[in-house]
C-alpha cells in the first residue's frame, strides 16, 4: 500500500486492502437461526479442541445480539460434553462490550454465564472493565488492549471470533461511518457516541479481527437480508464494515431469510 494521504484515508485503504487479500468467504444457509448457531458453534467446538491439542490453550470471541444469543444457547452444551482438559483451556474474549455497570443488561458478557457453568473458567473470562472500576472509558479500553497483547492474541491469535451482523452491516461496535471503525494501531478501540445506545463501548478493531483464525458471522431474519448483500460485497469499510471483516477464514452462518438477497 502507497503511504499516502491522510491518516483516515490510509486507514480505509489498509483495511479494504486486507479485506480483498481475504479467502473468499464461505457461506453456508439453513432453515433457521437456530440451525445456523447450532452448526457454527459445532465448527466452533471442533477448532476449539484442535487449537487445545495443538497448542493447549484456545481462544474465542463472543459476540452480542440476536446472533450471540442464539450462539450461547446452543454452544453451552457444546462446551458441557467436552473433556475437562478442552473446557479448562479456552479463553472467553468480546468482540464488543457496552461501557456500563457490571450485572446490566445491556452487558454482552452475560452471554458467558451458560458457558461458564458448562465448565470454562471464570478467571479466563475476559470482561470489559465496569465504569466504577477505572476511571473511564478510555482506561477500561487500554486494560482491554493490554490484555489481548498478553494473551498474544491481539494480532492473530483468536482461534475463532463470532460476530453478529446489525442490519446496517455493522459487526461489533464498528459502524458504518464511524471513526472507530477506522482505528488501525491497537486491537481495541474506545467508541463514543455510538449511533445505537448505550453511547459508550469498547469494540475489536480490524487490526484484531483481519488476523483471527477463523471470523464466523451468524445471521437471520429478513431485516438482516440487506446487510448480509453488503457483507458479502466488496470491501467498502465506510458503507458496510461488515465487508471487511474477513480472518484467515471466514464463514458466514445464515437463515435463509438473511440470505434472500444474495446471489450465486
Amino acid at each position: 500500500m502507497t503511504d499516502t494521504g491522510t491518516p483516515r484515508t490510509r486507514a480505509i485503504a489498509e483495511i479494504q486492502e486486507a479485506a480483498s487479500a481475504a479467502a473468499t468467504p464461505e457461506v453456508i444457509v439453513l432453515p433457521t437461526l437456530s440451525d445456523a448457531a447450532r452448526r457454527a458453534c459445532q465448527d466452533t467446538v471442533r477448532i476449539l479442541a484442535a487449537a487445545v491439542t495443538d497448542r493447549g490453550v484456545a481462544h474465542l470471541a463472543l459476540t452480542g445480539g440476536s446472533g450471540g444469543m442464539a450462539l450461547s444457547e446452543a454452544l453451552a452444551p457444546l462446551i458441557a460434553a467436552q473433556p475437562e482438559e478442552v473446557r479448562r483451556a479456552i479463553h472467553l474474549w468480546f468482540g464488543d462490550e457496552r461501557f456500563v455497570p457490571a450485572g446490566d443488561p445491556e452487558r454482552n458478557d452475560l452471554l458467558a454465564t451458560p458457558l461458564i457453568a458448562a465448565g470454562i473458567r471464570e478467571s479466563q473470562t475476559h470482561r470489559l472493565a465496569a465504569p466504577n472500576e477505572v476511571g473511564g472509558l478510555d482506561e477500561a479500553t487500554a486494560r482491554m488492549a493490554h490484555e489481548l497483547m498478553s494473551a498474544g492474541v491481539a494480532h492473530g491469535g483468536f482461534d475463532v471470533v463470532h460476530v453478529g451482523l446489525g442490519p446496517d452491516a455493522h459487526v461489533c461496535s464498528l459502524f458504518p461511518g464511524h471513526p472507530a471503525a477506522l482505528a488501525v494501531e491497537a486491537p481495541a478501540v474506545a467508541v463514543r457516541n455510538s449511533p445505537k445506545p448505550p453511547p459508550e463501548r469498547y469494540s475489536l478493531t480490524f487490526d484484531a479481527l483481519q488476523h483471527a483464525g477463523r471470523i464466523m458471522v451468524v445471521a437471520g431474519g429478513e431485516g438482516k437480508a440487506e446487510a448480509v448483500r453488503l457483507g458479502l460485497g466488496a470491501p467498502d469499510v465506510l458503507k458496510a464494515p461488515a465487508s471487511c471483516c474477513r480472518g484467515k477464514q471466514t464463514t458466514w452462518y445464515l437463515d435463509e431469510q438473511a440470505n434472500a438477497l444474495t446471489t450465486d
